[in-house]
């Protein structure tokens, strides 16, 4: 297993579930009609580091160096699906 996925609930601060397949995390979402954001995120890799390694995204102001940029960092390079009502938009 290299990646996760895990789901994050529309106006929550921390996720809610963490899931080893799309697919568990998915029929989870599902039965429990949930709203919000499942991504993928590499496993033993911070998202900012996987990012400058595996996107287009690279640094360009010192800002995007500091320990709360990256703390704070997101990227939707990774796959990602929106729910609502535990249904894919």
């Amino acid at each position: 297993m290299n990646e996760v996925w895990i789901f994050h609930a529309e106006q929550a601060q921390l996720a809610s579930g963490v899931f080893s397949t799309r697919e568990q995390a998915d029929a989870w979402i599902r039965r429990h009609g949930l709203t919000g954001l499942l991504t993928s995120y590499p496993l033993d890799e911070g998202l900012y580091d996987w990012a400058v390694t595996h996107s287009p995204f690279r640094p360009k102001r010192s800002e995007q160096t500091t320990p709360t940029f990256i703390g704070r960092f997101t990227s939707a390079y990774r796959p990602h699906e929106h729910y609502r009502d535990g249904r894919p938009v």
